[in-house]
């Protein structure tokens, strides 16, 4: 998620944007949050976030979503275990994103941001290949690095500024800018 935020914080369009954050890690979520609102506060964007622990309140009535459901969401939404393989997180992944996505307005336009193998269960929606995956032991430093960043210990100019050109940004201009996925495995 920190990408996406990244992104988001250096993103004026026409008007400030409502965020919402979800993650069925009330602690990762807390992290997130407090981590959006640095990064918005630091590029002077007028974006709200609204923090949901609740996956229905935080799809209600919006107009887009994006899809980046980790390993460790997903089994603390499904309430289960260490899975061990990529294939059985695949599963729990798009068993979660289902849930998730079951109290969405169906004219949302949906951005998938996960792994291919992951499976959307929507009728279409926009996928793209970005940020890419990173190894878990990349991913293991940087919630310290963003408690570095929110306590201002670092400055994350560089880290913002990595995302100024992301694709992300070009997809919250136009929606085409994102690959159309028809999902012909979904009734109907």
């Amino acid at each position: 998620m920190p990408p996406v935020v990244s992104s988001l914080s250096s993103y004026f369009g026409e008007r400030p944007l409502e965020v919402r954050l979800f993650d069925a890690d009330e602690e990762r979520l807390d992290l997130m949050d407090r981590f959006a609102r640095h990064c918005f506060q630091f590029t002077k964007a007028t974006h709200d976030v609204l923090y949901r622990p609740n996956h229905e309140e935080a799809v209600e009535g919006v107009d887009r979503i994006v899809l980046m459901v980790g390993r460790n969401c997903a089994r603390k939404f499904m309430r289960v275990k260490y899975s061990g393989t990529s294939t059985q997180d695949d599963v729990m992944i798009s068993s979660t994103i289902t849930a998730l996505l079951a109290n969405a307005p169906p004219e949302a336009d949906i951005l998938s941001l996960e792994r291919k193998s992951v499976k959307i269960p929507v009728s279409f929606f926009r996928r793209m290949d970005w940020p890419g995956e990173k190894p878990d032991e990349d991913l293991r430093w940087l919630p310290h690095q963003i408690l570095r960043w929110i306590k201002a210990e670092e400055t994350i100019y560089k880290f913002v500024d990595a995302e100024e050109n992301s694709p992300f940004k070009s997809w919250l201009d136009d929606p085409n800018a994102a690959e159309l996925v028809v999902n012909r495995s979904v009734d109907q």
